[in-house]
């Protein structure tokens, strides 16, 4: 049975790429957090939360675009890189920011 063994560098790219999504995947339940805090306040309170709302939501928003940026333009210094290893950079390098885009996409048409 072969072993599936990767370089340091890319091992270390998958667990950045790893991170990044699950920063993406946690929009919805801050989202949804937020929302049901909105319409259980009433009156001027729902001023206060959507402006902290806004606040949070602008600042992981943020965190996330630069997560996922920064894993897709990621440069490695391996010269004697695998086919393999090439084909998984390829593949992974856009999967953050293609995660951030159809949770936004998501959240747009639900709210």
């Amino acid at each position: 049975m072969k072993a599936l063994i990767l370089s340091d560098e890319i091992n270390q790219f998958h667990w950045s790429m790893l991170k990044s999504v699950l920063l993406v995947l946690s929009i919805l339940p801050a989202s949804q957090g937020i929302l049901h805090l909105w319409q259980t306040t009433e009156g001027s309170s729902q001023i206060m939360v959507g402006f902290f709302a806004i606040s949070m939501m602008s600042t992981l928003f943020v965190l996330c675009f630069w997560s996922a940026l920064k894993a897709s333009v990621v440069q490695f210094e391996q010269e004697q890189a695998s086919a393999f290893e090439n084909g998984i950079v390829q593949i992974y390098r856009y999967i953050p920011m293609l995660s951030l885009a159809s949770m936004l996409s998501y959240l747009v048409i639900q709210f």
